[in-house]
């Protein structure tokens, strides 16, 4: 899967996740220290650790489905 980071420092690069290593997959809201909420989606693939990329958690979903 071809998916945006999110994570602070590397906002906006790619990145490339194998699906079959994704065990879950959550959403959540954020504030950074401005106050500026942004919406994270974290894809967890054990025991490489947790991605949190800007995609919304129904296209990621939508994309660990695909074939």
């Amino acid at each position: 899967m071809l998916l945006t980071n999110a994570a602070e420092g590397h906002q906006g690069n790619r990145v490339a996740v194998r699906k079959d290593l994704v065990v879950s997959v959550h959403h959540k809201f954020d504030k950074d220290e401005n106050g500026i909420i942004t919406s994270k989606t974290f894809v967890f693939c054990p025991p490489h650790g947790t991605w949190e990329v800007s995609e919304p958690i129904d296209h990621v979903v939508q994309m660990l489905n695909e074939k």
